[in-house]
């Protein structure tokens, strides 16, 4: 049988539609995978995923996530203005959200699923796939620590950060694991819309950034598939099928704080999953 992926791709709160995705993709398809990866705020899903909950259950969790009860401004810093380490912290994520959403991290490092939390090691600039094993708090809290925004966890004696500016999905990472098959869900516009003001320009880089390495990387495993059909030497030694579930996620990267904005983010993803099992004549059974 082919080694499946899930690829869960950052994209910040719209991770919020990936959760409903994985309702679809886990409990209605009753899809299984053999690894799991995750970028950036995704990997909180994929932690959920690591301890064992139900794609209803991560689904759920964001339903009823009250998105201002994980606002914490870095009061102590914003006087120090250009030079602050970050405007908000992820504290309130440690002592509300996480604890909410039941994240155990026992069950997490016991876990029989293998995942892969990629942080990015900015002591020693290096792309760290963290195993769930070594799964800690900070770590995870590293992984969504988007420079500016939020501070730099400093952790086993380095600095960590998010990966998301290195990578938005580790599909080589799941290739160098076996992967035959990556199963993608993938948030980040690529509408290529220029906004204007200081805000827009970030959240335009965060987009060249990933959107740019991701295609990239795709036209690797195209390359790769193509040297496979013709029997030539390829580059990963054998052919990689991508499924991919792209979409244009009408919620901020960051500025979100409604409650009914995220369940109804969450529910387009079900919506958008079930859409893709019939595209693609998948049969689902429908939990609600």
């Amino acid at each position: 049988m082919p080694k499946r992926s899930l690829m869960l791709a950052g994209g910040g709160v719209k991770i919020a539609f990936q959760a409903g995705v994985l309702q679809v993709w886990l409990d209605e398809a009753g899809f299984e995978f053999d690894h799991g990866d995750g970028v950036s705020a995704a990997c909180f899903n994929l932690a959920m995923w690591a301890q064992g909950m139900s794609g209803r259950e991560i689904a759920d969790n964001w339903r009823n996530l009250n998105p201002l009860r994980g606002v914490a401004i870095n009061w102590s810093q914003l006087y120090l203005l250009f030079f602050a380490e970050s405007i908000f912290t992820l504290d309130a994520y440690r002592h509300h959200i996480f604890p909410n959403w039941g994240l155990n991290w026992e069950k997490i490092q016991a876990s029989q699923r293998e995942a892969t939390f990629n942080v990015y090691n900015f002591s020693k600039h290096l792309l760290r796939p963290v195993t769930a094993p070594e799964m800690t708090e900070d770590l995870l809290v590293a992984a969504a620590s988007l420079s500016l925004w939020f501070p730099p966890v400093r952790t086993e004696g380095d600095v960590y950060i998010d990966a998301i500016f290195n990578i938005a999905t580790n599909l080589e990472e799941a290739i160098r694991r076996g992967a035959d098959e990556l199963w993608i869900i993938w948030t980040t516009s690529q509408r290529g819309q220029w906004m204007s003001g200081y805000v827009g320009a970030f959240f335009g880089i965060f987009e060249a950034t990933t959107t740019g390495g991701y295609k990239n990387m795709l036209a690797r495993i195209e390359r790769n598939n193509k040297a496979v059909a013709r029997g030539a030497g390829s580059e990963f030694g054998r052919h990689i099928k991508v499924c991919e579930l792209k979409a244009e996620v009408p919620l901020h990267y960051l500025f979100n704080f409604s409650k009914k904005r995220t369940a109804e983010a969450v529910d387009a993803g079900v919506a958008a999953g079930r859409a893709w099992c019939k595209e693609n004549g998948i049969t689902y059974k429908a939990s609600d």
